[in-house]
């Protein structure tokens, strides 16, 4: 389980710090670390919830870790931008 803290800790951090850094996001590295998520997390649920779960874990996981949401996510001039924002800047008032 602490592992799985630390992976998405570390998750939160990149969102974060790649919304705040211009020209430093890189959709590879976001999806990379949410799919580590999910296997850390099928880890810890595998005896726990059913073989739908998982699929459901997939399902979100895939979505959000799909290179063109990412980068759709994080254009400048595009719709998610609010959203990004807002995320980013609860969950710094959360950590911090």
């Amino acid at each position: 389980m602490e592992k799985f803290k630390k992976k998405v800790h570390q998750l939160a951090m990149t969102v974060v710090s790649f919304y705040q850094v211009d020209f430093t996001f890189d959709q590879n590295v976001l999806s990379r670390l949410l799919n580590e998520c999910r296997e850390l997390l099928h880890q810890i649920i595998q005896h726990h919830l059913t073989a739908k779960s998982h699929e459901q874990v997939n399902n979100v996981s895939d979505h959000f870790s799909d290179c063109e949401f990412l980068a759709a996510l994080y254009n400048p001039f595009g719709t998610y931008k609010p959203h990004l924002q807002k995320l980013c800047e609860g969950y710094q008032q959360k950590a911090g």
